[in-house]
């Protein structure tokens, strides 16, 4: 067997891969007998067909697996002996190999690969200069509008005598004649509602208003927000109703104001201390409730920091990393492997596309195989559990663990959970290498600053 390579340009070759008779002879025999000892032919007991008719049924075909064999062994060997990996798969150059099992000829197999490049990560990180790391404070004024929420979110509903512009209105509606009087048979339903429901031009028709008022509306699609479908769903509790089923309905309807609720803020005492420790963790006062609120504002932009700063080191590596890769010979396998025309018109944005990813799975690989990025299934669990109490935090570690159960029985929700662990240590290994100096902002700053970056990438 003889193996020579034709360069072709960086990290493009092609591979000639020889195969003499003695390279297959034996392989060739030793395959046409383990089929003579199991073929079926009519005539012929198990293991009895005549050799000849054996290699003639099944010489080609065996003859053809046997060389590919070697083949991609001679390929695999040199790959490892060069300490090689292909980009895509081999192309093979020479289609008709003309085969021939009755002659001792020889094969010559001839294969365009593409190889991976080395590249080089921590070297471009450790010149570059220091990346910023932005630190922003929570303001007094988000933690006044947090320690309000809660104070709404704690509160209390009363009823009360007239309607303000956040109460929730109990009303029994009831269809009417065109005349304004009640329809015999007409539609009566019990509903709720607020007044954002009511478009802002119509919301005075309730506001006022006092309990055991009746008011007479003789278009609820006009006051009422949205299309006829969702008011008639959300106001008049009509279920699932279709636009055409509405077409001939009457949309006048009488409104008696029966209850109207208004949610009082909770009062800071010790009982609202309470409530809000099952959800910042334990605070007795307002000052611990506030450090709280503020530790919990800062982390939540610390995190969002941490993704700017990961996303600027990320950039940067992957304008300044060489990643040397075979243009001509990738286009060839991605027309191939896609089944696209170089012609058509969004080929070459598709492949450009294809060669950022491959770029950056190449420098992924790299960091990977450097750090020895792997994800365990503890690790996987651990992040299920994070993700899950992020959203389900205050209904308690028993329905926390209900939902986890179910969400890691859920193959993509595992295979998300891996690359968020995988991603995360990947991150920890580019910032090692890298100078990070911290930097006080303001939110709207920070926020007006990626607005200006991301324009410049749109334009």
């Amino acid at each position: 067997m003889n193996v020579n390579v034709e360069n072709l340009g960086s990290q493009h070759h092609i591979v000639h891969i020889t195969l003499d008779h003695a390279d297959y002879k034996e392989p060739f025999e030793k395959a046409l007998k383990e089929i003579g000892k199991k073929a079926q032919v009519p005539g012929f007991r198990p293991g009895h067909v005549p050799a000849g008719m054996i290699r003639k049924m099944y010489g080609e075909s065996v003859i053809l697996d046997e060389l590919y064999k070697l083949v991609n062994e001679q390929m695999n060997n040199w790959l490892k002996t060069n300490n090689h990996e292909l980009l895509g798969d081999a192309l093979p150059v020479n289609k008709d190999l003309g085969v021939d099992y009755n002659s001792n000829k020889s094969y010559e197999f001839s294969y365009e690969v593409g190889v991976q490049p080395e590249v080089e990560v921590e070297s471009v990180l450790r010149n570059a200069a220091a990346f910023t790391r932005y630190r922003i404070p929570a303001t007094e004024a988000e933690i006044d509008q947090e320690v309000e929420r809660m104070q709404r979110k704690y509160g209390e509903r009363k009823d009360v005598e007239s309607i303000e512009e956040n109460d929730v209105v109990y009303a029994h509606a009831h269809q009417l004649n065109d005349d304004g009087s009640e329809q015999e048979g007409g539609m009566h339903v019990d509903t709720y509602f607020n007044l954002q429901m009511l478009n802002d031009d119509q919301k005075d028709v309730f506001l006022g208003a006092k309990s055991g008022e009746t008011k007479n509306i003789m278009d609820i699609f006009s006051v009422f927000k949205g299309d006829k479908v969702r008011v008639a769903k959300n106001v008049l509790q009509m279920g699932e109703v279709t636009e055409a089923q509405l077409e001939d309905f009457n949309p006048a309807f009488s409104f008696r104001i029966d209850r109207i609720a208004r949610l009082f803020d909770a009062e800071i005492n010790e009982a609202f201390f309470t409530e809000v420790s099952k959800e910042v963790g334990p605070v007795t006062n307002m000052d611990e409730l506030r450090n709280q609120i503020r530790g919990a504002i800062e982390l939540y932009n610390d995190q969002m920091t941490d993704v700017n700063l990961e996303n600027n080191i990320f950039t940067y590596l992957m304008d300044t990393t060489n990643v040397p890769l075979p243009d001509v010979f990738l286009r060839k396998w991605y027309v191939q492997a896609n089944r696209k025309s170089e012609e058509a018109e969004d080929f070459e944005k598709e492949f450009t596309e294809f060669i950022t990813r491959l770029k950056q799975s190449l420098i992924y690989r790299k960091v990977q195989q450097t750090h020895q990025i792997e994800v365990s299934n503890e690790e996987i669990v651990q992040e299920a559990t994070a993700t899950v109490a992020r959203s389900y935090a205050q209904l308690g570690d028993d329905f926390i663990q209900y939902v986890l159960g179910s969400q890691l029985k859920d193959k993509q929700f595992v295979e998300n959970m891996h690359d968020r662990v995988a991603q995360k240590k990947f991150f920890a290994a580019l910032r090692g290498y890298v100078a990070v100096e911290e930097q006080s902002i303001t939110l709207e700053a920070f926020q007006e600053m990626n607005k200006k970056t991301e324009e410049t990438y749109a334009s």
